[in-house]
């Protein structure tokens, strides 16, 4: 009975060795291979004479199972690895493949990145080109400044000499309700308290995140390029960036300045059809001196478009000439043959009245002011009106100097611009 028992061992060694090592578990199918063997031989030990040869049988037949139960998970493992390897390799080249999409895609964004910053001042230059005025000039700087950094640029941009040698006013400003940046006396203090100079570009770490560029042609100071950084960016690579734009403003803002300079040795406005800027300036001059030589009095007006920025960027750039031209002729309708107007700046005018009183010159004022709001314009289907602010200032009441009338004068333009507009 313990022999037919071992026979049917041996027998059902290898499909045991088959389960055992499926499905990649040689070291199982090695084990029962040398167990195979070990009961081959104690079978052939205990077989009878006459059951000899069918124990050798069943023996062979268990070893022989049983070893290829084991080659079989060999096999198994072996295909088992090269498939895993074949796998590997595979996910590798995907990953490779992956990494060389991104640097192409990398590539690709950063050769838009580079296209449209080129085209942005290369038309930058070649629009600037054309313009003969600050006012021309504006819109396409804005324009260029989009394009180049981007639809969320916040910025200000400097021109040094906007209203006079020595002076630095604000051409553009965007976005910069609440900065330091807003304001060229506040920037100013800021550089002077961290020991650098406006000549010097700069990369501002408080109170914001920022970086400041000259603008220059030369040794000489033409403007100044205010940024504020975007979230995530590099405060070197906005630096670098900002130059790159800004070495190309030099020229065109040189250019501008000399068309201006050129403009104020004409004495008549082509657009408004007043006395420029230069010849007020003299006519300032001429009238102290003789106000001082013969006991006299006059008095300076200085008035200003309210909302004049707004007008241009709802009804554009013509209608804005018109409101120019239409009030320079009523201006001059208004005054005598004795007084004095020119165009100041971009929207404001600046009238001088000889031997005038200030109580003389007050009614004056209201007069131009009330004549002005009556002027009906027309846009379209749109009818609208324009409203002016005036400062005055009198001498020798206010003032004793051509600059301290001016800057009077100023102050109290700004007082009526402060307390709601259309006011004198």
């Amino acid at each position: 009975m313990n022999l037919e028992w071992l026979t049917v061992a041996v027998a059902l060694l290898p499909p045991v060795a088959l389960w055992a090592a499926y499905p990649r578990r040689p070291v199982a199918a090695s084990a029962l291979f040398g167990v195979a063997l070990a009961a081959g031989a104690a079978l052939l030990v205990a077989a009878p004479e006459g059951a000899r040869a069918a124990a050798v049988l069943t023996a062979l037949w268990g070893a022989a199972g049983s070893a290829l139960a084991w080659r079989l998970a060999r096999r198994r493992e072996e295909d088992h690895r090269v498939m895993v390897e074949r796998l590997e390799s595979v996910r590798l080249q995907r990953d490779r493949m992956a990494e060389e999409l991104r640097g192409l895609k990398a590539r690709g964004h950063n050769a838009e990145l580079a296209h449209r910053e080129a085209t942005a001042l290369y038309g930058m230059v070649k629009s600037l080109s054309e313009a003969m005025s600050w006012e021309e000039a504006r819109p396409r700087v804005e324009g260029a400044l989009e394009q180049y950094f981007g639809p969320r640029v916040e910025y200000a941009l400097y021109v040094a000499g906007l209203r006079g040698e020595g002076d630095i006013r604000p051409l553009a400003l965007r976005g910069l309700r609440v900065s330091p940046g807003a304001s060229w006396s506040t920037l100013e203090r800021i550089l002077q308290e961290q020991g650098v100079t406006p000549a010097s570009p700069r990369i501002f770490a408080s109170p914001e995140p920022a970086v400041g560029v000259p603008i220059r042609e030369g040794q000489e100071l033409l403007g100044y390029l205010y940024a504020r950084i975007p979230e995530g960016s590099s405060p070197e690579s906005s630096l670098a960036k900002t130059q790159s734009f800004v070495s190309e403003l030099g020229v065109a803002f040189r250019r501008v300045k000399l068309f201006q300079e050129v403009e104020r040795l004409s004495e008549i406005d082509g657009l408004t059809g007043v006395r420029r800027r230069g010849a007020f300036d003299k006519k300032i001059n001429e009238e102290l001196v003789r106000a001082k030589t013969f006991k006299t009095t006059f008095c300076l007006m200085i008035l200003d478009i309210d909302h004049f920025k707004g007008l241009n960027d709802r009804y554009g750039h013509p209608f804005g000439d018109q409101v120019l031209k239409r009030l320079g002729a009523v201006l001059n309708s208004l005054v005598y043959d004795t007084d004095f107007v020119a165009r100041y700046g971009g929207e404001e005018f600046g009238i001088v009245l000889p031997r005038a009183e200030p109580a003389g010159a007050l009614r004056k004022a209201e007069s131009i002011r009330a004549a002005i709001e009556a002027e009906l314009f027309t846009v379209g289907f749109e009818e609208l009106r324009v409203t002016v602010s005036i400062g005055i200032s009198h001498f020798p009441r206010d003032a004793s100097t051509s600059e301290e009338l001016v800057a009077r004068a100023d102050a109290a333009l700004y007082a009526a611009k402060s307390a709601g507009r259309n006011r004198v």
